[in-house]
């Protein structure tokens, strides 16, 4: 294979050129610095582009100075920035993002910086205001410089201490520039508060959407996805269109909703020049996903031919996604990972990876949170492990429906475990499977995370107060 684009390090020096052929030592080589994979040059790959929207100098610059802490250079950096992406208009965020390990931090805040001024465009912000949003994104983690790297990057689970002290990077990045006459209160703002949910859930403050800025909403989503999609040490990396669900899940909750709808217009499911494998069993790379080929992309098969996945012929044929909730068991998930013993354990169960993870999110600095995909795996759960505090059910699932599920798991714990049941809807039907089944009760998305807790801590406790 030949390898189409110069790859880089953290410190901007050049590990392999383009145009070189990658031998089995280059390929050891950077399977050990951490790159998941590389745009490659051949039969397959040919005619297709892929557009940058900043150049590999203002990327390897803007990340120099973010490393060095250098505010003003950044300042200089930030404006090359908008100049490039007012000059090329709103374009395709295409390319995938190929990096190392050890320089996440630095390239995170040079892509949300760009997800920032993308998203500032397609909302038709001024060139002064997606200043303020490109600055954002370069200075939103520059309090993780100050977090010991055995934390940033640990495996496991993190302690109550180890999350406090990565809590408080916002705040951290804040205290770095509040000073700064020359940093405008909008870029201040925003960087301290880019964790806040718009249901007032966040931190470091607990700010609501309505008295948060444009900006930290931007900011908040863009550093989201790209967390999302990016390879660590403690989780495996979602793809687009996960990333894009939990997105989505999350709007009204976590984000705005119209700037999520602008993010996703820009972000293609499925990246050009991507391998993806189809339902039936052929491989090959995306060529065009442009329009209504988002989700139904253009397609050159290893065998050359060209399928166009729009097209009657090609309907029912879908495209594999790269990652399943298999795998994401075994990541260390840290939205919310502390380490404190809890009384009660909850099983959520939910063939949605998307509301799995978010429930987690909610859950776990509270409680001992069990995973489970299917009403299936949730009754050979509870054969092989002692019975949880409280059963979580999603109601509509294929396969077995939460409402068997619920009949199942009532009779093999002789009604012993309560159950929640999480559904769309709230008709006259959910209410009365409800009562039928004597569960403890139900809630119905979207819902609010301090409702969810304190309906939880109702049916545990006896209690309707929120702590």
């Amino acid at each position: 294979m030949v390898l189409a684009n110069d790859l880089y390090d953290s410190f901007g020096r050049t590990l392999i050129g383009s145009n070189c052929k990658l031998t089995a030592n280059y390929i050891q080589k950077l399977q050990e610095y951490g790159f998941k994979g590389v745009y490659i040059e051949d039969t397959l790959s040919e005619g297709i582009t892929i557009e940058t929207v900043i150049t590999p100098q203002v990327r390897l610059e803007a990340q120099k100075y973010i490393r060095e802490c250098n505010i003003d250079a950044c300042f200089s950096v930030a404006k090359r920035m908008v100049e490039e992406i007012m000059k090329k208009g709103v374009l395709t965020l295409d390319l995938t993002d190929l990096r190392s390990y050890d320089d996440y931090t630095y390239a995170h805040s040079v892509n949300v910086a760009v997800y920032c001024g993308v998203i500032g465009m397609g909302l038709d912000m001024s060139e002064r205001q997606i200043g303020y949003l490109v600055m954002s994104g370069l200075l939103h983690d520059l309090g993780k410089l100050q977090i010991p790297s055995e934390i940033l990057n640990k495996p496991g689970r993190l302690t109550r201490e180890e999350y406090m002290i990565m809590k408080s990077h916002a705040r951290l990045s804040y205290e770095i520039i509040k000073e700064r006459w020359d940093i405008s209160s909008f870029i201040k703002g925003t960087v301290l508060h880019h964790h806040e949910n718009v249901d007032g859930s966040g931190y470091p403050d607990g700010i609501d959407g309505a008295h948060q800025t444009i900006y930290t909403k931007i900011l908040h989503v863009a550093d989201v996805f790209d967390a999302l999609t990016s390879k660590r040490p403690y989780k495996e990396s979602y793809t687009p269109i996960e990333a894009t669900e939990y997105l989505m899940g999350g709007c009204g909750i976590m984000f705005d909703k119209k700037v999520v709808q602008t993010l996703l217009t820009y972000v293609p499911m499925y990246p050009k020049g991507t391998m993806v494998t189809l339902s039936d069993g052929s491989e090959g790379v995306i060529y065009e996903n442009f329009g209504i080929h988002n989700l139904r992309p253009i397609i050159r098969l290893t065998n050359g031919e060209m399928i166009d996945l729009t097209e009657e012929q090609y309907l029912h044929i879908t495209l594999i996604t790269q990652t399943d909730l298999d795998s994401g068991e075994e990541e260390a998930e840290r939205t919310e990972m502390i380490e404190t013993p809890t009384p009660y354990r909850i099983m959520v169960v939910d063939d949605m990876k998307t509301n799995l993870q978010m429930l987690r999110g909610i859950l776990e600095p509270l409680y001992e949170v069990v995973l489970i995909k299917s009403g299936e795996q949730a009754l050979m759960y509870l054969e092989k492990n002692p019975y949880p505090d409280l059963v979580i059910m999603d109601i509509d699932m294929p396969g077995m429906d939460g409402i068997e599920a619920t009949r199942r798991i009532q009779k093999m714990t002789e009604r012993k475990v309560p159950v929640l049941f999480v559904t769309a809807l709230c008709d006259k039907e959910t209410v009365t499977v409800c009562r039928e089944l004597d569960a403890a009760g139900y809630i119905v998305r979207p819902y609010k995370p301090v409702y969810v807790k304190a309906e939880i801590k109702r049916i545990l406790t006896g209690r309707s107060e929120i702590e």
